[in-house]
Order: C-alpha cells, then structure tokens, then sequence
C-alpha cells in the first residue's frame, strides 16, 4: 500500500499580498534607478564629489571613476529588491512560504532599508520613496506570519 501523501504544510501567498510586495520592490528599483541617472547625468553632482574627495588635477579623467562609483552603490541598493522579487514571485508560483521565508526576507530587508537610511539624502524625493517601498514591503512581511499561524491552524 503506498501511502505517500504530499504533505506539504507551508502557506500560500495570496494574490493581493504578492502584489503589494511586488509593487514595494518595483518602487524601490525605479526610485533607486532615476536617483541613479539624475545624480550621473549632473555635473554639479560631479563637481561636488571631485570636492568631497578632495581629487586635485584634471577632473574630466575621473569621470568614468564616478559613474563606475554610482553604478556600483546603485547594484548594492537593488540587489535585494530584485532577488526579493524573483523569489516572492517563485514562493507564489511554487514553493509557497513559512516563517522560514517571513524571518529571512524580513532581516534583509532591513538590512537594505538601513543602507539607504545611512545616505541621508533627505533632500532626494527618492530617498523617501525608497523608504516608502521598504517600509510598505516589511509590514506586509509582518503581517504574513498571522496569515501562516492561521493557516497552520487549520
């Protein structure tokens, strides 16, 4: 007698929680992508890190050294949303969620949130954006451990 039963006790994600998370990691990406092209394209930002850095000499040859910087701290801020993202969208598709899930996501995303929080750009409409998508992304993590217990009840 076979008695191999799929038992397989992880909670799906509901649609609407799938969104809400999608659409925070959405905002998080294009926010950090604009900030990235406004602050590349802009030659007083330029300017103002040749200054910060104290880089004394031609400053047009350090150019590609600026946009290599930028490009490199934009890959560090959406590294986390992306593969939030693409693994949010498999654990509805596939593999379902647990607190496994909730807890791991939840110290990453904290983790991405406290890096743009340290720039303190508060002059930056995307900065606040940003913190906006992190913010809407982890209560929404949160609020997938009651879904789980109840699930788990049942």
């Amino acid at each position: 007698m076979n008695t191999n039963t799929n038992t397989n006790t992880n909670t799906p994600l509901p649609i609407k929680k799938l969104y809400i998370l999608l659409i925070s990691c959405a905002l998080i990406i294009v926010s950090t992508s604009l900030e990235v092209m406004f602050r590349v394209k802009d030659l007083s930002l330029f300017s103002q890190w040749i200054i910060d850095n104290q880089i004394t000499g031609d400053s047009s040859v350090y150019l590609n050294q600026y946009v290599s910087v930028c490009l490199s701290a934009f890959f560090t801020k959406i590294i986390i949303p992306v593969t939030f993202g693409i693994y949010t969208y498999i654990a509805y598709i596939k593999i379902r969620i647990n607190q496994l899930y909730v807890f791991i996501w939840t110290v990453l995303n904290l983790g991405g949130l406290a890096y743009i929080v340290v720039e303190w750009q508060l002059g930056s409409v995307f900065f606040y954006l940003s913190i906006l998508g992190y913010v809407v992304m982890l209560f929404t993590l949160l609020s997938l451990i009651d879904l789980i217990q109840e699930y788990k009840s049942k």
